[in-house]
């Protein structure tokens, strides 16, 4: 605590005592926080999580369902069942996230106060913070548990929001132009904005007489003042993490790399045991980063008691007291810091075994197809012939492309219902005739241009230059009937037919592709996808990268459906889905995937399988 003469809530000293809050709270609580944080993310993931899954299951039981996407979540809250247990799945996660925080707030609590972290002091502040949680008021947190914190980029605090996040197609789109550039920076701005000015919520109900609505009131009032250390504060703990993960991944990697060189056989397993040690070490640094930030709240919290208002009340809260030193080397303190190692071996020994099947499927060279979303626009504007002839340059395998009706029943290449984006007209391509539209100039934010195209030239070209199309049956809404046959009709006229495969976000005009010909290879495309691949006469799916999991993929498989993903542009993310094996990336970038693509069937060694395998599975901030 700063002493009597200095401004508690001042620039300066809020500057060193917050972060310095963070280093004594991991000095002095040490092992038996980050025990704790182990001990209950492990609890989330391997009881929580899988309670979760199971209500969700049993609610699209309830609604004659058994996957969920985005044609079929309406039905979710089609019974009286299905509504209650979703609403108890909420109930449920709103207490776990909320008992998890809370939880690691009090007992950072007891370790500012000098007082021991026993399975009893945690049950009693469990038991505690259960009884508030069952307050109405309680349910304010919901949204801030499971939108503003992960929104705001702290999603990793629990395993149950580190998924939750903006999905790539909704964030690719927008920084596809100025004005959606600007807008998403100031979401992302105002998020983190609001998350900081939340930030004593979470201490406040824990540690205070309020409930969540009240707890998230004053913390807007008590952090107007300190907003700019507490910012700096946060950031720090976050770039010593990153500090600390790159040189957790270097000393990871140099083992595995050694023995490459010198004794290949070997390689699998350095790589399997030293992904065991680098999981365990990610763990210890996201609970390290965690026990900071819990720190610093608290410490805040304490220096500015003083803006409480006259009715709420706190625990006492203390400071890290300097006989916490003398207990450093007690017997006890020693039989614990044993068994906290001899727990890490056999983690080592358990997750090392784990690891080797991991290691040894990851290595397999993939045979993943590659396909340019609307071609490539590094050289050429979407859906337009110099962006399929620069997907062509790029070495994609086929090009993603996307057909819609104008006014007038023609096909034209064109992803976007208005203008606007493309062209700068606040114009519908519904409302444009085929000959309007294809002289239309539409340019990107890269510097290029060119005309809008027919769907048949557009296609003609593909064919000329030997590349096959993943065409897109686009809705605008204002369809003519007979829009599904037309397009079949158009690859006839120019024998196309055979030679590309189809999707489309409307399951209906799929199937009815399917139905006139049942020999083409199509599939259904879905935004939001859950739980299991949907029952489709398609013959794959495809789902979006914020969907994507090995779960989904494996479902999809068992049913016999091929598994692309879309809008795959982060190189780590589309070196996982190589990895994984999928039949298909789309991707704005197909020259970083194919030359991944290339690079992992040079491969030799396991080096680069074991850096993919820690990017994937060591999680840090």
């Amino acid at each position: 605590m700063p002493s009597a003469t200095t401004d508690p809530l001042g620039f300066r000293s809020l500057l060193t005592g917050l972060p310095l809050a963070a280093w004594r709270q991991l000095r002095f609580g040490g092992w038996r926080m980050l025990l704790l944080y182990g001990i209950l993310q492990g609890i989330v993931a391997l009881i929580c999580a899988p309670i979760l899954r199971w209500l969700f299951g049993e609610a699209l039981a309830a609604a004659g369902l058994h996957s969920v996407d985005m044609a079929t979540i309406g039905g979710l809250f089609g019974t009286p069942l299905s509504l209650g247990l979703l609403a108890a799945i909420l109930a449920f996660a709103l207490c776990v996230v909320s008992l998890q925080l809370m939880v690691l707030v009090l007992s950072t609590r007891r370790v500012r106060l000098g007082e021991a972290i026993t399975v009893r002091t945690v049950a009693g502040d469990t038991a505690r913070v259960l009884k508030k949680l069952f307050r109405p008021g309680s349910l304010a947190l919901l949204w801030y548990l499971f939108l503003v914190l992960p929104l705001a980029q702290f999603g990793f605090l629990s395993v149950l929001t580190h998924a939750i996040a903006i999905p790539s197609f909704v964030s690719g789109e927008l920084v596809k132009t100025v004005p959606g550039m600007i807008g998403y920076l100031a979401f992302l701005v105002v998020a983190g904005i609001i998350n900081v000015r939340l930030a004593l919520t979470i201490p406040l109900f824990a540690l205070g007489n309020v409930g969540g609505l009240r707890a998230m009131r004053v913390s807007w009032r008590m952090t107007k003042r300190p907003d700019l250390p507490l910012q700096l504060a946060f950031l720090l703990v976050l770039v010593t993490s990153g500090v600390a993960f790159a040189g957790l991944v270097a000393l990871s990697m140099l083992p595995t790399a050694l023995t490459d060189l010198v004794a290949a056989d070997l390689s699998p397993g350095v790589a399997a045991v030293s992904l065991a040690l680098a999981q365990l070490g990610g763990l210890l640094l996201v609970g390290a980063s965690v026990v900071g930030f819990a720190a610093v709240l608290v410490e805040l919290l304490a220096r500015a008691r003083g803006l409480l208002p006259a009715d709420v009340e706190l625990l006492d809260l203390g400071s890290v007291p300097a006989s916490a030193l003398e207990k450093k080397g007690s017997p006890g303190r020693r039989r614990a810091g044993l068994a906290a190692l001899g727990s890490l071996l056999v983690a080592t020994v358990v997750l090392s075994m784990v690891n080797v099947p991991i290691m040894t499927a990851m290595s397999l060279h993939p045979q993943t197809l590659v396909l340019g979303h609307r071609g490539f626009s590094g050289g050429g504007v979407e859906n337009t012939i110099s962006g399929l002839d620069a997907a062509r340059a790029a070495r994609a395998d086929l090009v993603e492309m996307d057909v819609m009706q104008t006014a007038d029943g023609g096909l034209v290449a064109m992803h976007d219902a208005n203008l606007s984006r493309l062209a700068g007209m606040s114009v519908t391509v519904a409302e444009l005739t085929l000959d309007e539209i294809t002289q239309i100039t539409v340019s990107d934010l890269q510097g290029n241009s060119d005309t809008i195209p027919s769907f048949r030239d557009y296609a003609l070209h593909a064919q000329q230059i030997g590349m096959p199309l993943l065409v897109e049956i686009k809705l605008h809404g204002q369809e003519k009937p007979g829009f599904v046959e037309d397009v079949v009709a158009e690859l006839e006229s120019i024998d196309a037919l055979e030679a590309n495969i189809y999707h489309s976000l409307s399951k209906p005009s799929i199937e009815q592709l399917k139905r006139l010909r049942p020999g083409l290879y199509t599939g259904y495309t879905m935004a939001f996808a859950g739980v299991a691949a949907p029952d489709t006469i398609a013959d794959f799916i495809v789902v979006e990268e914020w969907s994507y999991n090995t779960e989904l993929r494996d479902s999809a498989t068992a049913a016999g459906l091929g598994m692309y993903v879309w809008t795959v542009n982060d190189e780590l993310r589309q070196r996982q889905m190589l990895r994984d094996g999928v039949h298909g990336i789309i991707t704005d970038a197909p020259d970083l995937a194919v030359g991944s693509r290339d690079g992992m069937h040079r491969e030799s060694g396991l080096a680069a399988t074991l850096f993919d395998a820690l990017m994937r599975f060591v999680v840090v901030v």
